[in-house]
C-alpha cells in the first residue's frame, strides 16, 4: 500500500541531498565538532536519575587515549548531586579506583572541565601513575569550611601521604551542587607543615591552617601567622592548653563558617568538638591584611564561648578556673593554680608548664615574669612567704626543663592582688573566689 506521505518523504530526501552537497566545502574539524556536540547533547538527554548514582554509572563513560581535554568542552557535569558531601564522596572513590591517565576523562565528567586547570590536570595525571590515588583509610575527606552558609563550601580529599586535594563547591539555582574548582596542595606556601593552596592569600585556608597548627600543638608555626601586636603569646599558649586538656578537634561538619569576606578583612566562626563528640563550642577568628593580594594575618581571637565550654568539661563548671585571664595592662596572662596552702605542682600544671617551656625555647633572649599569689586565709606575712614559694616552684620547674634561669623573674604579692573577692557580699566565705586567687601568673614578655 502506498503511504500517504510518500511525496513529502521524497521532497525531504532531495532536501537532505542538497544539504550534503552544500556541506562538502566544510572542514573535517567542523564536521567533527558537530558530531561531538550531537553526542554531548545525546548524553545529556540520557543522564541517569539523581537517586541512581552509583559507581556502575561511571563504567559507561567514554574511555579514550586522546588528551583528556579533547572533546569534553561541552561535557561538564553528567550527574546531579543534592549535597556537597555526595559530590566529594563520589569523586574520592573514583580517584582511588582510577588506574590510568585515560580514566581522567571520567573524573573530568564528575567535576566539569571548567573546574580544573592545565597545571592541576598535569598533577592529577602524575598522581594516578597507573595505581590510582591512595586515600587516607581512616578519613578520606573533610570539610574545610563554608564561604557562604548552605551555598558555597570547601572540602578536601585526604590522601594517604597526608596531602590533600581541595575542592570548592557551589549550589546552583536548580539546587544541585557542582564543583567550582579543584586545587592540589601548595608545597611552596612558606608555612611549615601547611599544604593549603594559596594559604597566604586565601582567608579561609589561612584560618583553617592556623587552627590546625594550634590543635596539633605546633606553636611556632601558629605564632608565625598572627599579628603579634593584637594576639600575644599568652593567648596562643592558653589556646594550646585549652585544646589539649579538653581534647578539642575541629568539628567535622562545619569547622569554619564565614561571617564576612572582604578584600582586607575576613571573619569566621570556628567550631570545635570534644573528643567524645558530645559537646561543641564556638569562637571567632578575624583575619586582616593591608591590601588585597597581601598575606593574611590572624588579627583577633574571641574565646568567651570557648572558655565557658572548657570550664564545664575540665574545671567542673568554674569559669574562673581558666588557664587564660585578662591582663589589666592589656592582653592575656597564663595562670597556674594551686591547692589550698600548697606550693606543689600537679600533673596538670606540669603539663601546662611544658607548653610554656616550648615557647621560651623559641627565643632565649625573652624574659618571663612570674608572680605568686594567695587567698586571704592566713596572715599577710605567711601568705607573702607562700606566694614566694609558689613563684619559685614554677621557676624551678621551668629551669629543670631547660629554660635558663636568667630568663625568669619572680615576684611575690601574697594576698594583696586577688583576682576575685575571697568573701561574698554578706561576709561569708567564697570558696570559688579563693580557688581563683591561689595562683601563679605568667607574663610572657614576647
Amino acid at each position: 500500500m502506498t503511504r500517504p506521505y510518500t511525496r513529502y518523504s521524497t521532497l525531504l530526501a532531495l532536501a537532505s541531498s542538497a544539504l550534503v552537497v552544500g556541506s562538502v566545502s566544510c572542514s573535517k574539524k567542523e564536521s567533527s565538532e558537530t558530531t561531538s556536540t550531537d553526542s554531548s547533547s545525546q548524553a545529556a538527554d540520557t543522564k541517569p536519575a539523581e537517586t541512581k548514582n552509583t559507581l556502575a554509572d561511571f563504567d559507561t563513560l567514554p574511555d579514550t587515549t586522546k588528551d583528556p581535554r579533547d572533546g569534553v568542552e561541552n561535557m561538564g557535569m553528567t550527574m546531579d548531586f543534592t549535597s556537597p558531601e555526595t559530590v566529594v564522596e563520589k569523586l574520592a572513590k573514583l580517584l582511588s579506583e582510577s588506574k590510568s591517565p585515560e580514566d581522567i576523562d571520567k573524573i573530568i565528567q564528575i567535576i566539569g572541565q571548567q573546574s580544573i586547570s592545565e597545571e592541576e590536570l598535569a598533577q592529577l595525571k602524575a598522581r594516578l601513575n597507573g595505581t590510582g590515588i591512595a586515600l587516607d583509610p581512616t578519613s578520606p575527606f573533610e570539610q574545610i569550611g563554608e564561604l557562604r552558609p548552605g551555598q558555597h563550601s570547601r572540602y578536601a580529599i585526604k590522601l594517604a601521604d597526608k596531602s590533600r586535594i581541595f575542592l570548592d563547591l557551589k549550589k546552583e539555582d536548580d539546587g544541585k551542587w557542582k564543583v567550582e574548582n579543584m586545587k592540589f596542595p601548595d608545597k611552596q606556601s612558606g608555612l611549615a607543615g601547611n599544604d593549603h593552596p594559596d594559604a597566604q592569600t586565601d582567608a579561609l585556608n589561612y584560618a583553617h591552617s592556623f587552627l590546625e597548627h594550634l590543635l596539633n600543638q605546633r606553636f611556632e608555626q601558629a605564632r608565625a601567622m598572627v599579628d603579634t601586636k593584637n594576639v600575644n603569646d599568652a593567648k596562643l599558649a592558653g589556646l594550646c592548653i585549652i585544646f589539649e586538656e579538653a581534647q578539642y578537634k575541629l568539628d567535622k561538619n562545619k569547622p569554619l563558617r564565614a561571617i564576612y569576606l572582604r578584600d582586607r578583612a575576613a571573619g569566621f566562626y570556628a567550631k570545635v568538638s570534644s573528643a567524645n563528640g558530645k559537646t561543641d563550642a564556638q569562637f571567632s577568628v578575624i583575619t586582616q591584611r593591608d591590601k588585597a593580594g597581601d598575606p593574611w594575618q590572624i588579627y583577633e581571637i574571641n574565646l568567651d564561648k570557648l572558655l565557658g565550654d572548657y570550664a564545664k568539661q575540665v574545671a567542673g563548671g568554674d569559669i574562673h578556673y581558666s588557664p587564660l585571664i585578662k591582663n589589666p595592662a592589656g592582653g592575656e596572662t597564663l595562670v597556674i593554680y594551686f591547692e589550698f596552702d600548697s606550693d606543689g605542682l600537679t600533673p596538670r600544671t606540669k603539663h601546662q608548664l611544658d607548653i610554656v617551656v616550648g615557647l621560651l625555647k623559641l627565643d632565649p633572649n625573652k624574659k618571663i615574669n612570674i608572680s605568686g599569689h594567695t587567698d586571704s586565709i592566713g596572715s599577710n606575712t605567711y601568705n607573702k612567704g607562700l606566694s614566694e614559694k609558689r613563684a619559685e616552684t614554677v621557676k624551678s620547674y621551668l629551669a629543670s626543663q631547660g629554660v635558663p634561669q636568667e630568663q625568669i623573674v619572680t615576684k611575690a604579692y601574697g594576698q594583696s592582688q586577688p583576682r576575685l573577692p575571697n568573701t561574698r557580699q554578706d561576709g561569708t566565705d567564697d570558696p570559688s573566689g579563693r580557688r581563683a586567687n591561689r595562683r601563679t601568673e605568667i607574663y610572657l614578655d614576647f
